[in-house]
């Protein structure tokens, strides 16, 4: 018998063989999407890209450039995505679990079935 996690993956594959990717988060990277996910949160997208873009014209899109960064200096430039203090404190507890844990290699991090980083990324605060 085929498992919730089975149907649904082989329902998600039919649909992009059949229409191809949709690209409906735009985002150029996996960590973009992360950060975009974090900083979606109680805000409309258009203020997360005005926060995204602060990050990129910094130069700072990146997880080892962004994690050396103190909080308030993360704080200023995510501001247009509202309750900037309270994501900026989200967004590092990732940044720090993926530099401590996974010495900042996404390739690590998303190893595993899904289920294990589901849990993963639900046990990291924000």
């Amino acid at each position: 018998m085929a498992t919730t996690s089975s149907t649904l993956t082989a329902f998600y594959n039919a649909l992009r063989e059949r229409y191809g990717a949709q690209e409906w988060w735009p985002a150029e990277t996996p960590f973009e999407v992360m950060v975009g996910a974090i900083l979606t949160q109680n805000t409309n997208w258009k203020n997360v890209e005005a926060a995204i873009g602060n990050i990129r014209r910094a130069g700072l899109l990146d997880l080892h450039r962004l994690h050396a960064l103190s909080r308030e200096k993360l704080a200023d430039l995510i501001r247009p995505a509202g309750y900037y203090n309270v994501k900026a404190g989200r967004l590092s507890n990732l940044l720090n679990v993926l530099v401590d844990e996974y010495d900042g290699n996404l390739e690590r991090f998303f190893d595993g079935s899904i289920d294990q980083l589901r849990e993963r990324l639900v046990s990291i605060n924000g």
